[in-house]
């Protein structure tokens, strides 16, 4: 039994998890047109509560404890600590200046960024963003330049969206910043990192970015870089990122992210290494 004023997590049923039709078609239309369609009422993916969102409000409270994170890779932190850095960053920072998460990549949200990234539930990337350009807002920092991490051609292509521009468009927009989608391209398809090790990751992603043509060298130099994803695991695909805008002159490098893989149990600890400076 539930006690009295918790909020039960349903687990969604495959018809909840997949996106309406209306949806899909909706996520494809020019701007002008889609905001003029009418609002229909579904399901919060959640709690199955009726609304007009695809999670309702009192489910993205009550699914987001507080969480006292890491300032350089947003890892949540078991005791805070004086400077609220974790130990391995205090051993070997990333590249990237900081990381800002909204959430723990635990479950209710799997279930919910698999629907975002795989399964065409593109409505879910307003209210996913809204959570991050909140975590957002208390850490303030410049930022001159919102990009998304980009997928391959072959991968843009099966999916027909990239996750992490949705996001990043929605955040820039609540933020009043300019976000880019055409800044960097991903020249080449990997295996799908969450199974591989830290190394494998490395491994696998070297070399696999560049900065356009049209945009390298001067106009990113000196500025203050937002790089967006869903999740971040080890940080292998930021870190990658942000070496490179370093290349290009970034004077900083931001990393911003849904949701966080947690700090994992003792067994298991080594999976969130970063990958080694300059490799």
């Amino acid at each position: 039994m539930v006690p009295r004023g918790v909020r039960q997590y349903i687990e969604p049923m495959p018809s909840l998890s997949w996106p309406r039709p209306f949806d899909a078609i909706r996520a494809r239309l020019p701007d002008v047109a889609r905001f003029s369609l009418p609002v229909l009422p579904r399901q919060c993916l959640l709690c199955g509560s009726w609304q007009s969102l695809p999670c309702c409000t009192a489910c993205l409270t009550t699914w987001r404890p507080a969480r006292q994170r890491c300032l350089r890779c947003a890892i949540d932190l078991p005791q805070r600590r004086a400077n609220d850095i974790c130990m391995r960053c205090e051993d070997q920072s990333p590249e990237f200046d900081r990381a800002i998460a909204a959430l723990d990549y635990t479950p209710p949200w799997t279930s919910l960024m698999a629907d975002l990234k795989f399964r065409e539930a593109t409505a879910l990337a307003k209210p996913l963003a809204a959570l991050l350009a909140e975590a957002v807002a208390q850490r303030p920092h410049r930022v001159d330049l919102v990009l998304p991490v980009p997928l391959s051609p072959v991968r843009l292509r099966e999916r027909g969206y990239n996750q992490a521009w949705l996001i990043a468009r929605e955040v820039a927009r609540r933020r009043g910043l300019l976000a880019r989608p055409d800044v960097l391209q991903r020249t080449r398809d990997t295996t799908r990192l969450m199974s591989l090790s830290t190394e494998e990751r490395q491994a696998q992603i070297q070399g696999a970015f560049e900065v356009t043509g049209a945009l390298a060298g001067q106009p990113l130099r000196g500025r203050h870089i937002a790089l967006v994803d869903d999740v971040m695991t080890t940080g292998a695909t930021l870190q990658a990122l942000s070496l490179l805008l370093r290349a290009h002159g970034a004077r900083s490098v931001s990393a911003w992210v849904v949701a966080r893989t947690p700090a994992p149990s003792r067994h298991d600890r080594n999976l969130l290494e970063f990958p080694p400076k300059g490799r």
